[in-house]
């Protein structure tokens, strides 16, 4: 099936130079104003339709501008692979590859605002055309963001109903002129009803007397409201969609109700109108997450990809959506230097695997870190309600910073921070500095888990501590003359280390506040109580731990990961100072206790 490889914008809009790459069924996210609708309409330049001659001629608007200096040309390039439709190959002819590759391009000036469309088996084998005459055999369907939806519900309907009479047999369309020659009996009954009612009949006299004011020779002329004056044929296309629930006609619901009607209409449409030897069709969606429940957004998602007849693109911001996606069908878009471009240059099958590992730990929260600025990652369920709790007291609103914080379920962090790498996701977390026993040709020896964890993560294998005879503690390695340069190196990138493990740093650090809220006498009773039913017993700690424990926690080396992710939206965010940042941090409004 003929799909979109690859699209290349040079100096279009937000896109200075990037290459993205798509899959059978793909999806766009990121940030408002990143680029995701210019993305989608660099593709309607060249396919849709809708899109008239005058459309696709380009504005001043159109070209890249960085540092004040505006592109003086751009370029759309289409790369599309599996060509064997029998519509494309013979509308592109000698423009396919035998490997059934073909290049749309289409390149602007800004001198004279004028714009050339190109066709071409590769991207240095290209002859200009004349016009998107391919458009009757290749095209893409669109459904807007801002959609009016009974509006757009009512045309759907009205071209629905018009495909449809053309699929019917001989037998069914004879039954149907019987039919509608009996509506149209039916309308001259109706017409003798309405004129018997009391303010139709007031209404037209009045019209009428004014009538015979304004007469010459037809005096005799009256006119009345006429229900068999209209077409039977009007009379249908004018009919309104309603809806039946329990056996009883209902008025359609509300958006969301009406969404999905929308959707179901230009689904239904599709069918009637693709055929895939006569036509090649993407479908391309904006947001179709309006006004929808999250159970109905992710119905929605498997139901788009799997029920349209051919690619489909979806744009989203519902973490609801994107959980149906595996990675490697995610584009995720991002700004650098006031330019935007694709993580891992869109869709790619490196990530398919990694993602794969996650099995059951795969849900609606890592399709959350997506959309977000920054992910926090902890070990478990106890340490995420430290850190809300910690966050919240500090008045460190993480919502408005559109920052996460997750669990990964015990200690696999590589495998989410192979995911939120690929997808250019800053992330931190904090590690227990772990050691355990091995065997090695039946020896006894210990090994740095702790350690070797990080910079597993990090791809530095090569680097990893070997195990020793001898056993490990942990101020053993905290004195190890390695210690320093490999706790600066994984600080450097997000990555911290417990000096034993949460318990234990956690009364070390504030001991004499943790007996009293645990009401425990000694720091080893607190300890032991704290590791066995771990969030249970988190959650009594956080709620009877006063105002300054919690301050003195922040200020700790377990605020440092949040402080990381902070520093990195600092840096990326335009125009703002530190103490900016700083301030909206503390009046950033408040959503209660986590």
């Amino acid at each position: 099936m003929m799909k979109i490889d690859k699209v290349i914008l040079k100096g279009f809009r937000n896109y200075k130079d990037a290459t993205i790459n798509f899959n059978n069924n793909t999806l766009i996210i990121g940030e408002n104003d990143v680029g995701k609708t210019n993305l989608i309409y660099a593709l309607r330049l060249m396919l849709d339709r809708s899109l008239s001659e005058l459309d696709i001629e380009p504005s001043e608007l159109d070209f890249h501008v960085q540092g004040g200096v505006q592109s003086e040309e751009l370029e759309i390039i289409i790369k599309f692979l599996d060509i064997k439709e029998e519509a494309a190959l013979s509308i592109l002819k000698e423009h396919v590859s035998d490997d059934g590759e073909c290049v749309f391009k289409y390149m602007a000036s800004k001198e004279n605002l004028d714009y050339k469309l190109y066709l071409g088996q590769n991207e240095t084998d290209l002859s200009e055309i004349q016009s998107r005459y391919y458009l009757k055999y290749i095209n893409l369907k669109y459904i807007s963001s801002q959609r009016d939806l009974s509006k757009f519900i009512a045309k759907e309907k009205k071209q629905l109903l018009k495909i449809s009479k053309t699929k019917i047999t001989e037998e069914q369309e004879k039954l149907d002129r019987e039919n509608v020659l009996a509506i149209s009996k039916q309308l001259v009954e109706i017409d003798d009803k309405v004129a018997q009612l009391e303010y139709v009949k007031t209404a037209t006299q009045e019209v009428n007397l004014e009538l015979k004011k304004l007469a010459y020779a037809h005096d005799d002329y009256d006119v009345k409201l006429n229900a068999s004056g209209i077409e039977v044929i009007d009379f249908i296309n004018k009919l309104q969609l309603g809806a039946m629930s329990g056996g009883s006609n209902v008025m359609l619901g509300g958006d969301g109700r009406n969404n999905q009607i929308l959707i179901a209409l230009w689904k239904a449409l599709s069918v009637f109108e693709h055929d895939s030897n006569d036509e090649v069709v993407f479908y391309v969606i904006e947001e179709p997450e309006a006004h929808l429940h999250p159970h109905q957004q992710r119905r929605l998602a498997s139901y788009l990809y799997s029920e349209l007849p051919s690619q489909c693109l979806i744009t989203t911001h519902s973490p609801q959506i994107a959980s149906s996606f595996l990675p490697s069908s995610i584009i995720r878009l991002l700004k650098k230097n006031s330019s935007t471009y694709a993580a891992m240059d869109g869709c790619t099958k490196d990530l398919e695997k990694v993602w794969n590992t996650l099995g059951y730990r795969m849900s609606i929260i890592p399709a959350e870190a997506f959309f977000s600025n920054g992910v926090f990652l902890v070990e478990g369920p106890s340490e995420e309600i430290l850190y809300k709790e910690m966050l919240f007291r500090n008045n460190v609103n993480i919502d408005y910073l559109n920052l996460s914080i997750f669990s990964v379920g015990g200690i696999q962090f590589d495998v989410f921070a192979k995911v939120l790498q690929a997808l250019e996701i800053p992330f931190s977390f904090r590690t227990d500095n772990d050691v355990s026993k091995i065997k090695v040709s039946g020896v006894q020896h210990w090994q740095y888990s702790g350690v070797n964890r990080c910079l597993g993560i990090l791809n530095k294998d090569n680097e990893k501590w070997a195990h020793s005879k001898t056993e490990i503690t942990r101020d053993n390695i905290i004195q190890d003359q390695r210690w320093t340069i490999f706790e600066k190196m994984i600080n450097s990138n997000g990555i911290y280390m417990s000096n034993i493990d949460l318990e234990n740093d956690l009364v070390n650090l504030i001991e004499d506040a943790v007996l009293e809220a645990l009401e425990k006498e000694d720091a080893k009773k607190a300890i032991d109580y704290l590791q066995k039913k771990k969030a249970l017993r988190m959650q009594k700690l956080v709620a009877n731990l006063d105002q300054k424990g919690f301050e003195k926690i922040y200020e700790s080396d377990f605020g440092a990961p949040i402080k990381y992710l902070i520093k990195i939206l600092m840096s990326k965010t335009i125009l703002k100072t530190e103490s900016e940042i700083e301030l909206e941090i503390e009046y950033a409004p408040e959503e209660g206790v986590a």
